[in-house]
């Protein structure tokens, strides 16, 4: 008898065993499922800042590119391919910005998900207008020409918060359960940017600076959204250093028109403008074009605002200059 007992009792701990080892791992499955988080790779880190703005602490989110890494060079690293094979949803800026490596990196990351076409691909260019489409053939007598325009739309905020909706929408398509987070947090950095956008309008214009230089295109779209006037490139032709013919011609045009302001990229060595420098009182500027190129540009926000105060700085340069002028007449008299 004592021995049915003792049977019965072991045969009844397996079976609660069981049941609480199987609720345990139903719990712990539900679980590890609802806390489950997107993976999203993006090809730089303006995108990966805009992820962060929209998505929160609802994703995982890593750039492919660090701050002081120009985007358009970088070597397809085999690092890159590990990443983008575990990636949900990879964002590419597109307008081929990228087209010197991301597609060693998406081939060999055996990913279907991230493929073109599936909606782990986001292309953030296709939602924007390209400014400065080239007409005709392009070809590298030309330079480092983008076929299908310029890549630098992340620099005009309002391209940049369009860009925000579509990576909300494409979360949301992801990732339905937390679509009303993504969409509320859309609206809030929307709103953000564009009450910014009336602030730095004021600025610029207070600033009294109308015309710019810069190193590469990379401010094209910074100048059309702020009605700013693009004097000239220090660049003779996309990628290729300038000649000394064209900074002559550069200093005379500069010269003529009374433009004082360089915008240089942090991406490029100051070092080809000292013959300007020379030349012409001039003031130069040096800002970062994506998230963390300089320290102070911790996110996207942050990188208009560090272009904004290096026009700031231009229009002070000028109104001192001016009143130098004015006191040296006064001392002549």
């Amino acid at each position: 008898m004592s021995f049915l007992k003792r049977e019965y009792c072991c045969n009844l701990n397996r079976k609660v065993f069981f049941i609480v080892s199987f609720l345990f791992l139903l719990v712990f499955s539900v679980t590890v499922q609802a806390e489950k988080k997107l993976n999203v790779l993006t090809t730089t880190t303006s995108l990966k800042s805009l992820v962060e703005s929209v998505a929160g602490d609802k994703v995982y989110v890593e750039s492919i590119t660090k701050g002081p890494q120009d985007p358009h060079f970088l070597s397809a690293k085999p690092s890159y391919m590990v990443k983008a094979r575990k990636a949900d949803l990879l964002i590419v800026a597109g307008l081929d910005l990228e087209v010197g490596w991301l597609p060693n990196i998406v081939h060999g990351a055996r990913n279907p998900q991230i493929q073109k076409g599936q909606s782990g691909y986001l292309d953030a260019s296709q939602f924007i207008k390209a400014l400065s489409v080239p007409k005709g053939k392009v070809d590298r007598f030309f330079g480092d020409v983008h076929p299908f325009g310029n890549p630098h739309f992340i620099l005009d905020p309002v391209r940049g918060v369009k860009v925000s909706k579509e990576i909300g929408q494409r979360l949301s398509l992801l990732d339905p359960e937390n679509k009303k987070h993504y969409m509320e947090n859309q609206k809030q950095f929307e709103k953000n940017i564009m009450e910014k956008m009336k602030a730095w309008e004021r600025r610029i214009k207070n600033s009294g600076v109308t015309k710019i230089v810069t190193y590469h295109s990379s401010f094209e779209y910074f100048l059309d959204r702020f009605n700013l006037n693009l004097v000239g490139l220090i660049e003779e032709k996309p990628g290729i250093p300038p000649s000394v013919k064209h900074i002559l011609q550069l200093i005379k045009k500069m010269k003529d028109t009374q433009s004082s302001c360089i915008l240089m990229s942090s991406f490029y060595r100051n070092d080809k403008i000292k013959k300007i420098e020379k030349a012409l009182p001039v003031r130069v500027e040096t800002v970062s074009i994506e998230v963390g190129a300089l320290k102070k540009a911790k996110n996207y926000e942050l990188v208009i605002e560090g272009v904004v105060e290096a026009i700031e700085n231009c229009g002070q340069f000028d109104k001192d200059k001016n009143t130098n002028k004015n006191k040296n007449k006064k001392g002549k008299n």
